[in-house]
């Protein structure tokens, strides 16, 4: 347990994520900079916040209960001289701008001006190339968002953190899918703390609990809907 503060006012910081990274339990902090967590000797607790730079802490030896005071820096952010290097860009990054390269032009096509050519567009707007047209756009972003979420949201990431094993992975993730916005804007820790809470809740499910049960319960409601 303990306090996370800014280094530089005193001020108490929430919400703090706190991960010790041995057990990988994830807690936060409260709105008086408060944290409280289960650790042993050496193991390695994280303090992750927007803006600030994580700390990394070791539970030291000796004591049974270890209070740890953190003081976080704020991080300093400032702009490089740019030089030119090997290129960086994730494997989503390429995929994703060869994807683009390749359907360029249904992609970029807009429709014809009403001001110009009314007639044109009305005959765009109910023919059966521009309603083709607008559904393949539409379904052209909805994979590159589901391809994004799947570089961060993995299988081997959620065996990791939970410890599930086989066809048990692919039901957590279809029960809780991870939002893009989150996907795109979270830390690692972040990351890890989000699939750890919904671990928690995935474990108090009926599916979980009793699986037999469960499916089986499910399968009657089909099979009478199927017969009515």
């Amino acid at each position: 347990m303990g306090y996370v503060r800014d280094a530089n006012t005193g001020r108490p910081l929430y919400p703090v994520v706190v991960v010790n990274e041995s057990t990988q339990e994830a807690v936060t902090t409260n709105d008086s900079g408060l944290y409280v967590i289960t650790a042993r000797t050496g193991d390695v607790m994280a303090f992750s916040f927007i803006g600030y730079q994580t700390v990394e802490r070791r539970k030291p030896t000796s004591i049974i209960i270890a209070s740890i005071d953190i003081n976080m820096e704020p991080q300093q952010i400032s702009l490089p001289e740019f030089k030119f290097k090997i290129d960086k860009r994730t494997k989503y990054q390429i995929d994703s701008e060869e994807r683009r390269s390749i359907y360029k032009i249904p992609l970029e096509r807009t429709s014809p001006s009403a001001i110009l050519n009314p007639v044109s567009t009305i005959a765009e707007k109910f023919s059966k190339q521009a309603q083709f047209r607008k559904q393949f756009k539409e379904n052209f972003y909805n994979g590159e968002i589901e391809k994004f979420v799947d570089t961060r949201y993995t299988p081997a990431l959620v065996a990791k953190m939970t410890g599930f094993t086989g066809d048990t992975i692919g039901h957590f993730m279809y029960s809780y899918p991870m939002p893009y916005q989150f996907a795109r804007t979270a830390t690692d820790l972040e990351l890890k703390m989000w699939i750890r809470i919904n671990y928690r809740e995935y474990l108090k499910s009926p599916q979980y609990l009793n699986p037999k049960e469960y499916y089986f319960r499910d399968t009657v409601v089909v099979d009478t809907l199927q017969h009515n």
